[in-house]
Formats: C-alpha cells, sequence, structure tokens
C-alpha cells in the first residue's frame, strides 16, 4: 500500500462528477467560458473548465469554478471534498492561509458526520496543522475503524503523540506505519529521530531504510550525516554530506559541515574551500567566515584571516569571538 495522497484522492472524487473531455486549447478554453457565462449553472461545463486549470495545475483558477459547484450542491459530498481538497492543496504550495479554509469547509458540512475516510484523514492532518493533537487522535481513530490498514492514519496518530511529549506512544505508531507500507520513508525518518535521540544505533538502520525509499532526499542525507557527526562518526558524516554535494554543489548546510570536519581533522585548505562555497551561495553567514578564519589563520595567511573576522563582525557586531580572534592578530 502506498503513502495516501490528497492530490490522489481529489483525483478519485473529482471523477465521480460528469464525464467530459478536458479541453486543450487556449482558445477552447475561451469558447467554454463564454458558453459557461451564457449558462452559468451548467455544471457539465464548470467541471470541464476546473478539471481544464486541475490538469495544468493552477489552482487558484480551478478554484473559482470549484467553489461554485459547491455553492451548487453544498450536500454533495464529492463536491465538498473537491474543495477541501483544492485549499489543502493551495495551503502546501505556499499560501498558509487555506488551511482554515479548508478545516472549515470540513467543519461546517455533514461530510464527516458520513464518517467518509478521506475527510476524517484531511480533517485529521489539519487538526494536527494547528495543533489540536486530541481532535486529530479522534479522527483517526475513527478513520482506523473504517479501515485498519491506513498507513498514514498510524502515521499522524505518531506525529501527534511526539508532538504532545509522548514519545513512547508515538513509536510504535511509526512502526506499525511501515509494516502496513513498507515503503512510507518519512514514518522511518521519524524513527530514526527518536533512535537517534537515544543514542541507540538502530537509527542507522531506519536512516537507511528511508534513503531506500528516497534516495535523492537531501534532507534524509543531511540528517543521516548530523548523526554521524554527533556521534564522532566523520568519516561517515563525510560521506553523507558529499551525498548531498553531487546533488546540490553549493548546498549551505552540507558544505559548512564539511567545513567544519575538515577544520577539526586540521584539513584547514579544505575547509578554507569548503567555506569559501558556503559564503559564495549565502554571503551573510557570519560563521562560514569566521570558520574560514580560523582556517586561514592556522594556515599562517594571517591577511585573509583579519579580512574574514572583519567581514564576521561587519555581519554580526556582537560575534565575540570573532572580536576575540582579532586582537590575537594584531597582537
Amino acid at each position: 500500500m502506498r503513502i495516501l495522497s490528497f492530490w490522489a484522492i481529489l483525483f478519485l472524487f473529482s471523477c465521480a462528477e460528469p464525464k467530459v473531455p478536458v479541453t486543450e486549447k487556449i482558445s477552447d478554453i475561451a469558447v467554454l467560458s463564454e458558453k459557461i457565462l451564457a449558462s452559468p449553472n451548467d455544471t457539465s461545463l464548470l467541471v470541464q473548465r476546473k478539471n481544464y486549470f486541475l490538469k495544468r495545475k493552477q489552482l487558484e483558477a480551478a478554484l473559482i469554478d470549484i467553489e461554485y459547484l459547491f455553492q451548487l450542491d453544498s450536500l454533495n459530498y464529492n463536491r465538498t471534498f473537491d474543495l477541501a481538497s483544492t485549499y489543502f492543496s493551495l495551503a502546501e504550495s505556499g499560501k498558509p492561509k487555506y488551511y482554515n479554509k479548508a478545516l472549515n469547509v470540513l467543519n461546517v458540512s455533514r461530510v464527516t458526520e458520513k464518517a467518509a475516510l478521506p475527510s476524517l484523514l484531511m480533517r485529521a492532518k489539519l487538526y494536527y496543522i494547528f495543533k489540536m493533537y486530541e481532535f486529530s487522535l479522534t479522527d483517526l481513530n475513527n478513520a482506523l475503524r473504517i479501515n485498519k490498514y491506513v498507513a498514514e492514519a498510524y502515521f499522524y496518530k505518531g506525529l501527534n503523540f511526539k508532538e504532545m511529549g509522548d514519545v513512547e506512544a508515538a513509536t510504535p505508531q511509526f512502526q506499525t506505519t511501515v509494516e502496513q507500507d513498507p515503503e512510507y520513508g518519512p514514518a522511518y525518518e521519524q524513527l530514526a529521530f527518536i533512535y537517534a535521540s537515544n543514542n541507540d544505533p538502530l537509527a542507522e538502520l531506519y536512516f537507511d531504510n528511508a534513503l531506500s525509499v528516497d534516495s535523492s532526499s537531501v534532507s534524509l542525507w543531511y540528517n543521516k550525516g548530523k548523526y554521524y557527526q554527533d556521534n564522532g562518526q566523520l568519516n561517515e558524516a563525510l560521506a553523507c554530506y558529499k551525498a548531498i554535494l553531487r546533488r546540490e554543489p553549493f548546498n549551505t548546510s552540507a558544505n559548512y559541515n564539511v567545513g567544519y570536519i575538515h577544520l577539526l581533522e586540521g584539513r584547514y585548505l579544505d575547509g578554507a574551500n569548503s567555506f569559501s562555497d558556503v559564503t559564495y551561495s549565502n554571503s551573510n553567514f557570519a560563521t562560514a567566515y569566521f570558520s574560514r578564519g580560523l582556517c586561514f589563520k592556522a594556515l599562517g595567511q594571517y591577511k585573509k584571516a583579519e579580512f574574514d573576522f572583519k567581514k564576521t563582525l561587519s555581519i554580526d557586531p556582537d560575534f565575540t569571538q570573532a572580536k576575540v580572534e582579532l586582537s590575537t592578530l594584531r597582537n
């Protein structure tokens, strides 16, 4: 079973509307809009136009028709869920105000009174986002009474328990998630975090499992590298950060940590080069200039070190260690 996708659900229930062909040409969409002006309550035309926009991921354009379809029949489950799903997707695209709209649609309608599984899952996720953990857990438990095999429901139960500070209750939920869906990468990552916080070597296994699901995830490689770094396994950490840099050569966090490890190991020239890559991608990263200054100082390149310590203070005048290092150079 794959990770439950709200977009997949949206597609599923959108298909319950009248099946009409998706208009392909801009000239055709103009004609379609004219037809809608002439017959504004023709739902087949509205569905056709909103499908046109959804296919092109023009969510706000589609939303106009989706909202109107909902107004025409607010008791229609498919249209209600279509509206909530579109709001949710808009929120995830960087417009968080739509999270509240999605929750309001699900709360004021009678949809969830029917214990519809997709609605319960979406509302549970929204309650989690709004930190209403008890409400979220209630919806998730109701969803699991409908279908006890839904991996996403167990995952969000785990997230809720974790946010409530009950890691002991969260852990089995994440484990059940991957039992239901062995390709649910985020659950492996959560388990890795939990075991890493206890310095348990099982963390490495769960990071590996997560990466086996999605080896392209930069955040996963970084978190695994940081786990190794925090446990003094510097070569393993470097391997993870370099996996990131093969994908993103100027990734700020990876370059900084590579530079930091080189600095610890006394590889000052390599460290200076890595910190230079950091300043290239983020010219206001005070700590990167300071760390590069330490490398130059160790290499005996005092003018370069002085420049970096001054640059550090120009960005952060309260950087105490930079003041100290600068004063030692002048003495």
